[in-house]
């Protein structure tokens, strides 16, 4: 009985250890805020937190580089995910091409920052490196 359980009990702790996530992924990739733009903007209002707006198509090359290398990159995401309330808007979307009218978006990727005031503070377009944001972040913090 004891040899026929032993290989089940194993099985079953493989199966849980491979579905976890994994710590230093979660850790390193800026989280995006699940909700839609204005709980997201309500949200930063209430917590007194500024917001890192990045604007996105599916089909564009730099955005899916800068998903991937930009906000892979574990300093930013520290920063973001502490720090600010992060929303993405997908371009193709209703929602995505009403903010993008309203922050007169023309190119992709972009990326905003808002102080908590709402104010834009940062304003890039095109692919970035982390390291050209990260010190625009710094300096929003210090204020």
């Amino acid at each position: 009985m004891k040899k026929t359980l032993l290989p089940f009990v194993l099985i079953v702790i493989l199966l849980f250890s491979c579905s976890l996530p994994d710590a230093d992924k979660i850790a390193s990739e800026v989280v995006f805020e699940s909700t839609d733009f204005q709980t997201a903007i309500e949200k930063a209002t209430r917590f007194n937190k500024p917001v890192m707006l990045h604007f996105y198509a599916n089909w564009c090359p730099p955005c899916k580089k800068m998903r991937k290398e930009t906000f892979g990159n574990k300093e930013l995401a520290e920063l973001l995910n502490k720090h600010f309330v992060n929303i993405k808007l997908n371009v193709d979307t209703q929602e995505g091409r009403i903010q993008s009218t309203k922050y007169n978006i023309e190119g992709f990727p972009v990326v905003i920052l808002l102080n908590a005031k709402g104010e834009i503070v940062y304003r890039q377009t095109g692919f970035q490196e982390a390291s050209a944001i990260i010190p625009v972040i710094k300096s929003m913090l210090v204020q």
